[in-house]
């Protein structure tokens, strides 16, 4: 009986060859190039220029602008200028207001999942509101409430106090900010550590009341741990996001107040609404473009480094 030969490797892997995964995802990398790749590619590269509002509009004339090497970043570190003031208030910023949002959300979902809090299903919608009503419109809301003449100064007002300029003084201002981001944030934590607490076995806490473990020592042992577990890759992604978090601070107090008369930057500027006005204030473009390329860096180190530290992303 003759025997069949098997074919070779090489005839498998071209018979074999998955063409169709390709061909599906080239819109997206066509996508990724044109609106990713080459604007990044295009950022770096002005990054090293003096294209600024002098020369915009020779964008793709190179011989237009004049190359100055690391002339941009040497700017950006030296002493005096707005980057390590507002360096300072965005690290403050990305830690504060991430343990805010965070600490807010775990807290109330902890007092909705009471077995003794009667009507939770009320409270719950009640609660959600803030994420449901538009971006812009809760910020704008805000801002009139925070005006001097505003509803909470009135009412401070009735009180004998005399009117707090939220947005007009540093500290206030940046309150403002932290409460208002809070205000905006905590209804997705709180949903997702309502999850996370429906997803812990109930016999762990049976198992607790029978050794006569405390309120604290449950929620220490038990509660906490388990949250956490589901929360801490989303840690790492918020504090990715409130670094860049743009719309929040820029649309209630546009980085102001001031940090001094005659400065460019404001108390409550952060890395990224600071280069917006180096783009559309000075238009010094190229700097901006050291600018972005920085928060690039910090950003890319922040998750590095957090989904380490966390085992956030860790497959077990």
């Amino acid at each position: 009986m003759a025997s069949i030969a098997a074919p070779s490797p090489a005839a498998t892997k071209k018979a074999g060859f998955p063409v169709w995964p390709y061909v599906y995802m080239t819109p997206l990398f066509v996508f990724v190039l044109l609106f990713t790749l080459i604007p990044a590619f295009f950022t770096i590269l002005i990054a090293f220029s003096n294209y600024s509002k002098f020369n915009r509009f020779d964008v793709l004339n190179l011989g237009a602008y004049r190359w100055v090497g690391f002339d941009n970043f040497t700017e950006i570190f030296s002493l005096g200028g707005g980057f390590f003031p507002v360096v300072g208030w965005t690290v403050l910023w990305t830690f504060a207001t991430s343990f805010l949002n965070i600490a807010s959300g775990m807290a109330l979902a902890l007092l909705l999942n009471h077995p003794g809090l009667r009507e939770r299903n009320l409270y719950r919608a009640i609660l959600i509101i803030p994420w449901a009503l538009p971006f812009i419109l809760s910020v704008q809301m805000w801002g009139g409430l925070l005006n001097y003449e505003g509803v909470y100064n009135q009412i401070i007002g009735l009180l004998g106090i005399a009117p707090v300029r939220w947005l007009q003084t540093t500290w206030a201002a940046r309150a403002a900010v932290l409460v208002l981001n809070m205000w905006l944030s905590y209804p997705y934590f709180m949903t997702v550590s309502l999850a996370a607490l429906t997803s812990i076995p109930r016999d762990m806490y049976e198992a607790a009341d029978i050794d006569g473990a405390r309120t604290w020592d449950k929620f220490r042992s038990i509660t906490f741990p388990f949250m956490m577990m589901s929360l801490m890759p989303l840690v790492v992604v918020q504090l990715a996001q409130q670094f860049q978090n743009f719309g929040v601070i820029y649309l209630l107090t546009q980085g102001n107040p001031l940090a001094f008369p005659g400065a460019d930057y404001g108390t409550t500027d952060t890395l990224i609404t600071y280069t917006y006005k180096i783009i559309f204030n000075l238009q010094r473009y190229g700097l901006a473009s050291a600018y972005g390329i920085i928060i690039f860096l910090v950003v890319a180190a922040m998750t590095m480094i957090n989904s380490r530290l966390t085992n956030a992303f860790r497959e077990d």
